[in-house]
């Protein structure tokens, strides 16, 4: 699975070339499904005429070790497994990112805004000026990987924990109409006939035995 050949070409040439396309194709999604640029390919910082405008782009398994994406906009986009160890992320925008399975060991997050990012599965083993206010803006699991000094948020442990409950309940839900189905059958025929119908229905099969 591979990114569009033009967007990627266009990527190479630099972070101006690519923000004046972006600015002129708003609607167009940039496919960069898989990418690896050469390091020096990956820096999109304000030196090198950035900060550059990813948001939304699909860079789903992208290989972006060691590059620079200082006060990128990588809003909403598509970074699930991609490899961003070592990268600098400063003041970078990742609101609603899914960064599910990402690599960010020792990535610089310093003033990055994680609002509603997907860390689930993420390693970010030795993850450089990352705070707990970040990660509580965060969404991710019990399986995301953080750095010694920082503890899991709560709040991701509850909410997994909720899913699973969700799934398994609808189950037993329905374990238990199907269990009933044949006691409420029952239950509607006594109700519809009443005790006295059966008494009746009793006293008729008797007499008409002895005669």
């Amino acid at each position: 699975m591979t990114g569009d050949s033009e967007h990627i070409e266009l990527l190479c040439c630099g972070p101006r070339p690519w923000s004046e396309w972006r600015a002129h194709n708003p609607h167009t999604i940039p496919d960069l499904v898989g990418i690896s640029l050469s390091i020096g390919d990956r820096q999109f910082g304000p030196i090198n005429g950035g900060p550059i405008n990813l948001a939304y782009a699909r860079l789903r398994q992208a290989v972006l070790r060691y590059a620079t994406l200082t006060e990128a906009n990588l809003e909403g986009a598509d970074l699930a497994g991609t490899d961003l160890r070592d990268a600098r992320l400063e003041r970078a925008d990742l609101s609603g990112a899914d960064l599910s399975n990402a690599l960010l060991d020792r990535a610089n997050s310093a003033g990055a805004n994680l609002s509603g990012a997907n860390l689930c599965d993420a390693s970010l083993l030795d993850a450089r000026n990352l705070t707990k206010a970040q990660l509580h803006e965060a969404e991710g699991d019990v399986n995301t990987v953080l750095p010694a000094h920082l503890e899991r948020p709560l709040i991701w442990t509850v909410k997994q924990m909720d899913t699973q409950v969700a799934k398994v309940t609808p189950r037993r839900v329905e374990q238990v109409r199907e269990e009933d189905a044949v006691p409420m059958a029952q239950r509607t025929s006594w109700l519809v006939g009443g005790p006295q119908s059966a008494r009746r229905a009793s006293r008729s099969v008797g007499e008409a035995g002895s005669v």
